[in-house]
């Protein structure tokens, strides 16, 4: 037992040494821990922004500062709230977030090794089986990646190992009190992982009851359920409210396993190869990487398969839940199949090598010669599946070394009759230096290069203190309350920066969290804002000028160099004090800024945050309208849900126009006669000169380069360029009577189509849209890009020998196209895009059929209209309109109607919005605050039903008069988690003393 308990002093000597020079790698590249992804966009800021509240002992109610609003405990349990590691960030100052970021890290894989010791020793391993297995288990290739991916991702990690503590505790008549409390923290600590540990914990415990049958079958199960119970009441007021704002969030609803069968058959192909190495590129979450001990351990408990029968049973499990798309969709709520829940195969490959190491030096011959067939089968089949080529990358070979040293000190140990100390301690060196090397893979900038996909260190502190320049010190000081935007390109890439306006005070509508209020998402899509995703379901509204405005869009944040460069929305001025128009200095940040000063524009026509609105739209009516139409419709009648009586209804008269255009398929860049061909290859195969300059010996009159004459192959090129013209002649056929088809040449490379405006003047203005409905992608085949290459080559006049051709192939068939691609309209005035997101993308895919794209205002008239796209062979499309919304004196007046149909002395608050109303008749209070149950409103301190209008936020009927205006934030289910939790105490109190005394008995 004294052994046992040096086991943590060892392991914490070990774990120092392991960290130091894993990540030590990042002291030599200048990095920090922090992603420039999601560590950027949610973590870093979300851990600044928990910081802020702990030390203002406020994390609980609702926050103006999360997108439009949000509530504290449904976005931010799913990040810090219920990760206990995160509360010692407050222990460090403000100046050291990030060095705290990085430590905490650190910790929480500290304590993935400790829980797993923990439960080791309730197993009656040896103390160096479980030293090993621990190290084993704590710096696995999950670990590895998800310490600067996903940080809070380490915590089920942390908690099966003692959720199976707990299981063994009770399976032995033991006290069922740490279950209870493990469960707790468990349900407490993240809802999403909190799932998956518990369908973890549901099979570890059968298969651990089937391998020991202790207890009495209906004993053992009352236990577990008690136990199970009492953890859930003692996580009710964390997990009450998480779980019913996911319920009601944005992912609620999703596709089943985003629609798939079977696995795209890359996958398959990838799988062999992510077993035992690091840092190559693999879909679906597969985070693998375990290291040459383990997988000699998983095979040596297969080999004796009777004897370890539930453990086999339970890597069975695992192995056709790799294999099977429904499985992980299960495991993940019954959305995306996501193979994050394989981190609970980590315990089962610690189980197994702690096995291998208790009966290392009792190996048989036949033990060795199954593990040799094993070791050579894998090579083999890695082999295979890279199309029977080793076309790996530098480090696979050196993890496949280490498995094959690591196989031959098991051979040398016994052949040589090796004692168990010289055995073990040859096996923890090698586990120690493949850990390292493992690590190395996927860390070091000469291998993986995960380290160049981090920030260096000061650059996150930097960019959030200076991501807009400082600009937001001018709107800070400006009274009442309103929200901001940035102008569409203000970063040129939007992806990692939508959360960093929160800890600025600018109550920026942009918003990146997992778990968003699914009422703002209907609003979005019911609108159709073309930059909907379900973690981000306002973005920048598309700089659309009445979403903005609608949503209270004050400021926008706009680059220096993009006025009169760009349309932007309609009514945004560049702001002025003291005569001066209102810019700040570009504060440049390394690999981050924009490299631009930062110029604030100011609209007078954004909507207070509530007002009162006089008249009511149908339903009806607004659900046949397009989206441009119902955002019009909005600012002349609140849409309530049920209706409300006693108030005027409107019928809504569109003001858009339709834009007549005519279409023609861009032939420029498509090889369609012989001349191109020539040309093509004169200027180093392309015809766009510009980026390479036209090479002067390909251009002498008498003296042509080989490469350039077309004479040997002429017939040849003749057909394919004869089938280029074909292929745009159908093209522009199908495209006669409006945009119906974007499609590929025979190279693959996209034909854009220009859209003329018949009647230009008519966009003058305007905001211009394009409408496109019954959106159909064709994604490219391994047969399309097969001939899409060997016609390249035969354009280039380069050879498309054999070897070149299976080569092909195998990339196609690694790299197969999952449907994703970014389709792209651009004018003079503006350029827009959207993207849809492939089938594989875990996060946020959701087929978008429809979409409305916005090409801004300006009163310049549109003359031509260029799309194109990029990602898939071909788009069809049912119909593809232009709308030209109109913008003038008509739209000021009304919005400004509205602005003084405002509540009067409005005032908000964290938890409080109030004012005063006043109206001639019975009108709707209308908001754009986030529709949830939450909110509760009095009338001259009388309580008062809320509805939901505008699709999304929260509103009511009010009736004529003048009249006190109060609403209040309440979590919901927070009240009645508390309860729960002291219940679950008293029950863990009582029930643990009375189980205590009846074992005693």
């Amino acid at each position: 037992m004294k052994r046992s308990r040096e086991n943590y002093l060892y392991y914490s000597g070990i774990f120092i040494i392991l960290a130091g020079l894993l990540y030590g790698i990042f002291i030599l590249t200048g990095k920090s821990f922090i992603w420039e992804g999601d560590g950027l966009a949610q973590h870093y800021p979300v851990l600044e922004k928990f910081y802020t509240w702990l030390h203002q002992g406020s994390l609980t109610g609702w926050s103006w500062d999360l997108g439009l609003g949000a509530d504290k405990v449904t976005t931010f349990s799913y990040y810090v709230l219920g990760d206990p590691f995160s509360y010692l960030i407050g222990l460090f100052p403000r100046h050291a977030l990030e060095f705290g970021y990085n430590c905490l890290i650190l910790l929480r894989l500290y304590a993935s090794g400790l829980a797993f010791l923990f439960f080791a020793r309730q197993r009656d391993f040896r103390p160096t089986s479980a030293l090993l297995g621990t190290l084993a288990y704590t710096f696995t290739g999950y670990s590895l990646y998800v310490s600067i991916r996903h940080p809070f991702f380490l915590l089920p990690m942390i908690l099966f190992p003692l959720l199976a503590y707990g299981i063994d505790h009770v399976l032995r008549g033991r006290s069922w009190v740490p279950l209870a409390v493990f469960t707790g923290l468990a349900l407490v600590s993240n809802f999403y992982f909190a799932y998956i540990l518990a369908i973890g914990s549901l099979v570890y415990a059968v298969l651990r009851y089937l391998s020991l049958r202790p207890l009495p079958l209906w004993r053992t199960v009352r236990r577990l359920v008690g136990a199970g119970v009492t953890g859930f009441l003692l996580a009710g007021s964390l997990f009450i409210p998480s779980v019913l704002g996911a319920l009601g969030s944005t992912r609620a609803g999703g596709q089943f396993a985003n629609g798939y069968k079977l696995f795209p058959f890359d996958y398959y192909l990838r799988l062999p190869n992510a077993l035992v190495t690091t840092g190559n590129p693999m879909r679906f979450w597969v985070s693998l990487g375990v290291s040459g001990l383990v997988f000699l351990g998983i095979v040596y408990v297969f080999r004796h398969f009777r004897q370890y029968l539930w453990l086999n049973v339970g890597l069975l499990l695992l192995a056709a839940g790799l294999l099977i798309p429904a499985v992980p969709a299960l495991m993940n709520g019954g959305t995306t199949p996501s193979q994050r829940w394989l981190l609970l195969g980590n315990l089962a490959f610690g189980l197994a090598t702690m096995h291998l190491l208790d009966h290392v030096t009792a190996l048989t011959r036949g033990d060795l010669q199954v593990m040799i067939a094993s070791v050579l089968g894998l090579l083999v089949v890695v082999w295979a599946a890279n199309g029977f080529i080793f076309n790996n990358h530098v480090h696979d070979f050196t993890m496949y070394g280490l498995l094959l040293v690591t196989l031959g000190a098991l051979i040398c140990g016994v052949m040589f009759h090796w004692s168990s100390g010289q055995l073990l301690g040859s096996l923890l060196a090698l586990l120690s230096l493949n850990i390292v090397t493992n690590g190395y893979g996927y860390y070091s900038p000469n291998s993986g290069g995960a380290s160049q996909q981090l920030l260096t260190r000061g650059v996150a502190t930097k960019f959030q203190k200076n991501f807009y320049d400082g600009a937001q010190r001018f709107t800070n000081r400006q009274s009442g309350f309103s929200r901001s935007a940035t102008s569409k390109y203000y970063y040129y890439s939007d992806d990692a920066k939508t959360n960093l306006g929160m800890n600025l005070g600018s109550h920026d509508i942009m918003s990146y969290f997992s778990v968003q209020n699914g009422a703002v998402g209907d609003f979005s899509q019911a609108l159709g804002n073309a930059q909907f995703q379900m973690n981000k379901p306002i973005n920048q509204a598309d700089s659309r000028t009445t979403l903005n405005n609608l949503l209270g869009v004050r400021t926008i944040f706009a680059r220096g160099n993009q006025l009169g460069m760009q349309a932007l929305p309609y009514g945004y001025q560049p702001a002025t004090q003291h005569g001066q128009r209102v810019t700040y200095r570009d504060q440049p940040v390394h690999g981050l800024g924009n490299a631009y000063d930062t110029t604030v524009l100011q609209s007078k026509n954004a909507l207070p945050l509530a007002y009162v609105q006089l008249k009511q739209l149908r339903s009806g009516q607004f659900n046949r309208l397009n989206g441009s139409d119902r955002e019009q419709a909005l600012t002349t009648g609140a849409l309530v849900a049920g209706g409300a009586k006693g108030v005027p209804t409107t019928t809504y008269h569109s003001h858009q126009r339709e834009v007549k255009y005519t279409t023609t398929s861009d032939s420029q860049l498509a090889l369609t006669s012989l001349a191109k061909v020539v040309r093509y290859r004169q200027q180093n195969n392309q015809l766009d000169p510009a980026p390479d300059q036209i090479q002067k010996p390909s251009l002498r009159k008498h003296n042509l380069d080989r490469s350039v004459s077309i004479e040997t192959d002429r017939p040849r090129l003749r057909r394919l360029t004869r089938e280029n013209r074909q292929i745009l002649r159908a093209n522009q056929k199908k495209n006669a009577h409006g945009l119906r088809q974007l499609t590929s040449d025979n190279q693959n490379q996209p034909i854009a189509v220009d859209l003329t405006v018949k009647r230009p003047k008519i966009t003058r203005g305007t905001e211009v849209y394009l409408e496109l409905r019954g959106i159909q992608a064709q994604g490219f085949g391994v047969i399309d890009n097969y001939r899409g290459t060997q016609k390249t080559q035969a354009f280039r006049n380069s050879a498309f020998t054999g070897i070149a051709r299976l080569n092909r192939l195998r990339n196609a068939l690694w790299n197969l196209n999952d449907g994703a691609y970014t389709l792209t309209v651009g004018s003079k005035q503006n350029v827009t895009s959207y993207r849809q997101l492939g089938q594989s993308n875990l996060s946020d895919y959701q087929p978008q059929r429809r979409v409305l794209l916005n090409l801004g205002y300006t009163k310049q008239p549109r003359q031509t209209i260029r799309v194109t796209f990029q990602g898939v062979k071909q788009l069809t499309f049912k119909s593809a309109k232009l709308i030209a919304v109109p913008f003038g004196k008509t739209y000021d007046q009304r919005m400004q109607a509205l602005k003084h149909q405002g509540l009067h002395q409005l005032r908000v608050h964290e938890n409080t919005v109030t004012g005063t109303s006043q109206a001639q008749q019975a009108g709707v209070l209308t908001t754009s605050i986030p529709y949830s149950t939450g909110w509760h409103l009095t009338v001259d301190g009388k309580a008062t039903p809320t509805t939901k209008v505008n699709v999304g936020f929260v509103g009511a009927r009010l009736p004529a008069g003048t009249h006190r205006i109060r609403l209040t934030y309440r979590t919901p289910g927070l009240r009645v988690g508390r309860w729960l939790t002291g219940l679950g105490l008293v029950v863990l109190v009582v029930g643990g003393t009375v189980d205590k005394f009846r074992r005693q008995e």
